[in-house]
């Protein structure tokens, strides 16, 4: 199409649009950029053949599979457009604020130039906020330039919108971080300025902070099964060896174990070492390790260490988080990478090495590791700032899965083997361990003996950990110990009883405790401490500490970094205050069997192994009869999550009398620019007109976008009377604030409003369960809360299942406490 078109419209005298007259060396950009324009939309940029070929969507990309958004092609716009941001001129074409959205690169899945031509052009985007698989398809409406935008399924797909990145208060997109990383590194080029001792310039975005030689929290990684992909991504190898932080203030350079116990005078050619490094102040984050046959073994640095052998140790370093008086931790880290390279460069030592790393490209990188037979990769979000927890930007990528685990017994050894046969193995729980295997592979006699005489001031008579996974033959020959060895076990997966498969000794982990292991689980496993306000659970049938979880290192929300036994974990924390919203009632289920990126489906009829706990029961429906879930008890619970149930919906009417409504719901669902306190506002007014008709209501964040008003009844009411009740407190609602809600579903109808959603009250409706989480990117939890916290809470995803505990435990009350003891029913609408 060429640049004639686009430079025809315009008057570049009167608009600060680029006239494309500037050359710039080929590439792949993409770009995205918001329009206000008369009919606000999203522009979407591909550069190819010199132009960046555009089109027009009004609504924006969809992640979301099932949506195929209107694109209208556009003319061509010139390489420059791609770093337009302004207000085009009224009397224009085009007028308005233009904003980008986002940018990054793109690749064709094929011949780019035939396919566009064909109608079908299928790519991968590696931007911020759009990444993955996609494909433009030209519609076959003639003298029409229209094509539809398609998300493909893939790792980045799942229900967001454009609009989910754009700030509601100001429609202006969110800021993006990798503009942040590209600024900082353009301003330290033009400003190479150096410190007043002539070190490095210190990076843009460093802090005054006052200097500290205690240890500090190193950033955590998540395990996943796959590299991120795209340019926001750097990426490491894995090295093999303990985790050390150094403190540096002065002439005190102190070094410190991942949990915080000093090595200090363990090592003392890595102090001399970081001494000739002549810093002031630093806090300095790496891996110590030792170099056997040109690489990386585990094995030889603990020989090295208890003075087996005198190779050298090497400390490889990969962050600062402090330097000379500042503080770097608001820094990208690919900015405070660049300066850590400076330093080590300026003064270089052998003992010291940088951790190099490569920006994007993970798929190649990770197979790279693996020809040369490494253990893995560490991917890390390039823009990241350094938090000192587990968030997610740092991702620990193996070929070999591997973990560690406490040793809890052992058995006697057999044949020529001397020392002890096996190590018995447990993983924290609840309250304690649980057993998970044994492993006698990879243990040589000198190790075996060395362990044997370890574990033999630690025997006891009874066993300390859960051995209802256990053959009983092994429990007949085991030894038991107390809980203090941690040992690392490569494994593949685990076996139909809940056991490790193939498991092979890696480590014994001298650097780390059985309180470690502990700390790292009771993120999802610890059960909140039972208060007044606990809501106890029916004891029907038995508790689900014994179903087995398969796969519970199945990745089921990537972005959380959350497993299959982060979830069973999480439902057995909850289960006395979900299983009140759920017994008693038939239930509807969301299942994702490959996590929420793939397909997830809703489901509400019983089928065959399910579990003895799952239970069919018969409701007679217009056409017959259906069997509809239905569970009691914490088994029937973890058996449905064994089946890679999410999310639980349950009926607003019990069993024995599913005729009649005992639970109404007004579901307040915002349009995407409506604020938090527009829809707080409109559920306190809810709340006060049910009052004035002397109803109590309860508040639950959703954990999507929206809030739900509950109002229990008893005596219950027949569901025409529930659904013509809800309809006329709706539209009441809508007629008083006609600017702010609507009582009528459809897009065109709930612009820049809130949709009172009464339409969940009538027979056979479900609505999700206080405490059941979301398929969503972040594990949001649906989260009853008192009237008094909504303003304070700020978003209906507040909590997810990596704080929602942490809330349970620390609450006085459960704001939901009397919701099963109200005597309250329906005024006469008569």
């Amino acid at each position: 199409m060429g640049l004639r078109e686009y430079r025809r419209k315009r008057d570049f005298k009167a608009t600060p649009e680029p006239a494309g007259a500037a050359r710039r060396p080929p590439g792949h950009t993409f770009v995205v950029q918001l329009h206000h324009a008369s009919h606000r939309h999203y522009d979407f940029r591909l550069e190819l053949d010199g132009v960046l070929k555009s089109w027009a969507v009004p609504k924006g990309p969809s992640f979301d599979p099932s949506v195929k958004r209107l694109a209208m092609e556009v003319e061509d716009h010139p390489l420059d457009y791609a770093d337009f941001e302004g207000d085009i001129p009224d009397g224009h074409y085009g007028a308005g604020h233009v904003d980008i959205f986002d940018k990054g690169t793109w690749e064709p899945e094929g011949d780019a130039r035939r396919d566009l031509a064909r109608g079908e052009l299928k790519f991968t985007l590696h931007g911020e906020v759009l990444r993955g698989s996609w494909v433009l398809v030209r519609t076959r409406r003639e003298g029409k330039p229209q094509w539809l935008l398609i998300k493909h399924r893939d790792e980045f797909a799942g229900a967001k919108e454009a609009d989910d990145y754009v700030d509601p208060e100001t429609d202006r997109p969110l800021p993006r971080r990798t503009a942040t990383t590209k600024t900082a590194r353009s301003r330290r080029k033009a400003n190479p300025q150096r410190n007043q001792r002539g070190a490095t310039a210190l990076p843009d975005g460093s802090e005054p902070a006052a200097a500290s030689d205690a240890a500090f929290a190193p950033e955590l990684c998540r395990n996943q099964s796959t590299p991120p992909r795209g340019d926001p991504w750097l990426h490491e190898v894995k090295w093999d060896g303990y985790r050390i932080v150094a403190t540096i203030v002065e002439d005190s350079i102190r070094l410190w174990s991942r949990n915080g116990i000093e090595w200090t005078e363990r090592l003392p050619t890595i102090v001399t070492a970081l001494r000739e490094l002549r810093l002031h102040s630093a806090q300095l984050d790496g891996e110590l390790i030792v170099i056997r046959n040109g690489r990386d073994d585990f094995n030889a640095l603990q020989a090295r260490l208890s003075g087996a052998n005198n190779l050298p140790l090497n400390y490889v370093l990969f962050d600062i988080p402090y330097a000379e008086g500042h503080s770097l931790r608001s820094v990208p880290l690919v900015a405070r990478k660049e300066y850590l390279a400076a330093l080590l460069a300026r003064r270089p030592h052998p003992l010291l090495r940088f951790s190099e790393h490569q920006i994007g490209n993970g798929d190649a990188v990770f197979a790279q590791a693996m020809a040369a037979g490494l253990e893995g990769i560490i991917s890390k979000r390039a823009d990241s700032p350094y938090r000192g927890d587990r968030n997610g930007d740092w991702v620990k990528v193996k070929a070999r899965a591997s973990d560690e685990f406490a040793v809890v017994g052992f058995t006697e050894p057999r044949g020529r083997r001397s020392g002890i046969g096996a190590l018995l193995l447990a993983r924290a729980d609840a309250g304690g361990w649980r057993y998970i295997g044994r492993v006698g592979t990879g243990l040589d006699n000198d190790l075996l003996r060395r362990l044997r005489r370890r574990l033999a001031g630690r025997v006891v008579s009874t066993p300390p950990a859960d051995i209802s996974r256990m053959e009983a033959p092994d429990r007949a020959t085991a030894r038991w110990v107390t809980p203090e060895l941690v040992v690392e076990v490569f494994y593949q997966g685990m076996g139909s009883q809940g056991v490790l498969r193939q498991p092979a000794f890696k480590a014994l982990r001298e650097d780390k405790t059985v309180a470690d292991l502990q700390r790292e689980s009771s993120k999802t496993a610890l059960r909140p401490r039972r208060g007044k306000a606990s809501r106890t659970p029916p004891q029907t049938a038995g508790s689900g500490r014994h179903v087995v979880i398969t796969h519970p290192e199945r990745v089921v929300f990537p972005e959380a970094g959350v497993t299959k036994a982060d979830v069973a974990d999480y439902y057995r924390a909850v289960s006395e205050w979900l299983l009140p919203e759920l017994s008693g009632r038939p239930i509807s289920v969301v299942r994702c069997p490959d996590g929420i990126t793939k397909a997830c489906f809703f489901q509400k009829h019983s089928g065959k192994g399910w579990g003895e706990h799952v239970h069919g029961v018969p409701i007679r429906e217009k056409n017959g009869t259906d069997t509809y879930l239905c569970i009691e008890d914490e088994a029937g619970l973890l058996e449905l999550v064994q089946m890679n149930v999410l999310e639980f919906h349950p009926w607003g009417s019990r069993f024995d009398d599913l005729e009649h409504a005992d639970r109404l719901i007004f579901d307040l669902d915002p349009y995407p620019t409506v604020s938090w306190a527009r829809v707080a506002a409109i559920g306190r007014k809810i709340r006060g007109q049910l009052e004035s008709i002397g109803l109590q209501s309860f508040a639950r964040l959703s954990g999507g976008k929206g809030l739900h008003v509950v109002v229990p009844l008893s005596p219950g009411v027949p569901w025409e009377s529930a659904k013509r009740f809800t309809k006329a407190v709706a539209v009441a609602m809508a007629t008083l604030e006609p600017g702010e809600c609507v009582a009528v579903a459809g897009e065109k109808n709930r612009r820049d409003k809130i949709f009172i959603d009464w339409l969940r009250n009538s027979r056979g409706a479900t609505s999700v369960a206080s405490y059941s989480l979301r398929a969503r990117p972040n594990a949001a939890v649906a989260m009853p809360i008192g009237w008094d916290e909504l303003g304070r809470v700020g978003q209906s995803d507040r909590y997810t299942i990596h704080n929602a505990l942490r809330r349970l435990a620390a609450r006085r009350k459960d704001p939901w406490e009397d919701i099963n003891v109200i005597r309250q029913s329906l005024p006469d609408m008569a």
